[in-house]
């Protein structure tokens, strides 16, 4: 993680400052299923992106067959490198890259029948990201991607206290991404 945030600044401070932009991008059908993100990129040149985002996951989650019913709260963090293939209008069109994404949601049990069987989730994804984006006339961005990679160190962490599961490293880690943003300009 401290190599991908180094080469981020890095990337930042060789970035030619005089055409400098950035896009703020929210996915708004993460809205409908109570886990929004948001996520700025930093445009580094004609071909490389930077992107930092924030997730949070909330609401209810219910289990019909264990007859579980847990309410959720986690976030999740995003860094990632993207190079964009023969972009028009800078950092548009078909992209592939790497990313990282620390990850955790607690659930808790709500029924107060005197077992908690909520627990804690967390896990460090690390992975390859692609897809394409679109740049309209005022700067309007439309973004539709998926991110896949391994799950390095997943576990739950049990409420009650009783024990802690650790999943083996070989899990997946994975996300879908349909964002629309806008790319705010330096002026210049």
């Amino acid at each position: 993680m401290k190599k991908l945030i180094v080469l981020a600044l890095f990337a930042f401070a060789v970035s030619n400052t005089a055409t400098a932009q950035i896009e703020l991008k929210i996915n708004p059908l993460g809205l409908l299923y109570s886990s929004p993100d948001i996520v700025a990129e930093y445009l580094v040149n004609e071909d490389i992106g930077v992107e930092l985002g924030i997730g949070l996951v909330y609401g209810s989650y219910g289990n019909d067959i264990f007859q579980q019913d847990l309410t959720r709260s986690g976030f999740s963090l995003l860094v990632a490198a993207k190079y964009y293939f023969s972009p028009d209008d800078g950092c548009d069109k078909f992209y592939a890259g790497l990313y990282l994404r620390p990850r955790t949601v607690s659930y808790n049990d709500d029924d107060n029948g005197g077992i908690d069987e909520g627990f804690k989730r967390s896990a460090i994804g690390v992975g390859l990201i692609t897809g394409y984006k679109w740049v309209g006339a005022r700067r309007i961005t439309f973004e539709i991607g998926v991110g896949l990679g391994r799950a390095l160190g997943e576990k739950n962490t049990y409420n009650d206290n009783t024990s802690t599961y650790d999943f083996p490293d070989f899990g997946i880690d994975g996300f879908g991404r349909l964002s629309v943003g806008y790319r705010f300009s330096d002026g210049s």
